[in-house]
């Protein structure tokens, strides 16, 4: 059972419990991190990596530098710069060549998925742990249900989704943002807040603004 407390950090015990149902793992599992530099990814980064070890395994974090605004190859680069002194190989993988005009959300989650998966296969790496949270299927739920989706489409994301050889993860379905940046204060590291993550011009974002309101309802 989960503390939900929204001020109480995740801990180890417990992500070990949301890892374990998220099985079956091999003898020491090597497994592969999407981090975007944003808090969730970050601490999902530092939670796996002391599991991985714990397990006798490895965690190595991946990073899509999508070269869309400035600046966002230092970000990518500046990941490594917070996950290596605690031990936690860090890569970054980049989107080259042109970008569409449109749809440029739904374009980038493609190729990220693309180029986080090819790297994993080339390296021999079965598990790809990504920070979907609590909220994040909030917000999931409410677009398709925006979309006109029927009663199949409004199933929540599932915590572990089979794609070729390659598990995708979601160790974090049942656990509040809130705890994964008080477990990032507890250890004094700082995140990178997208932009994008702002912009009301983006489904998800109108989505995620609305969550309080419905909450309080």
């Amino acid at each position: 059972m989960l503390r939900n407390a929204p001020d109480t950090a995740l801990t180890g015990a417990e992500f070990a419990r949301l890892m374990k149902a998220a099985g079956p793992w091999e003898p020491a599992p090597r497994i592969a991190v999407a981090v975007s530099g944003g808090a969730d990814s970050l601490a999902l980064a530092l939670l796996a990596a002391r599991w991985s070890r714990a397990m006798g395994g490895e965690a190595v974090a991946l990073t899509v530098d999508h070269a869309l605004r400035r600046g966002s190859g230092a970000e990518a680069r500046g990941v490594g710069r917070i996950l290596g002194p605690r031990g936690m190989r860090h890569r970054v993988l980049q989107w080259r060549g042109p970008k569409p005009g449109t749809g440029i959300q739904a374009a980038a989650r493609a190729k990220r998925y693309e180029l986080l998966g090819a790297w994993c296969r080339r390296h021999g790496i079965l598990h790809l742990l990504v920070a979907h949270h609590l909220e994040d299927q909030a917000e999931t739920l409410l677009l398709r249900l925006g979309r006109g989706s029927g009663v199949d489409g409004l199933a929540a994301m599932a915590a572990v989704s089979e794609t070729g050889a390659l598990r995708l993860v979601r160790p974090l379905l049942d656990v509040p943002q809130a705890r994964l940046r008080a477990l990032l204060e507890r250890n004094r590291v700082s995140w990178i807040d997208d932009p994008s993550n702002r912009d009301r011009a983006h489904a998800r974002v109108r989505m995620r603004n609305m969550l309080p309101d419905l909450a309080a309802e």
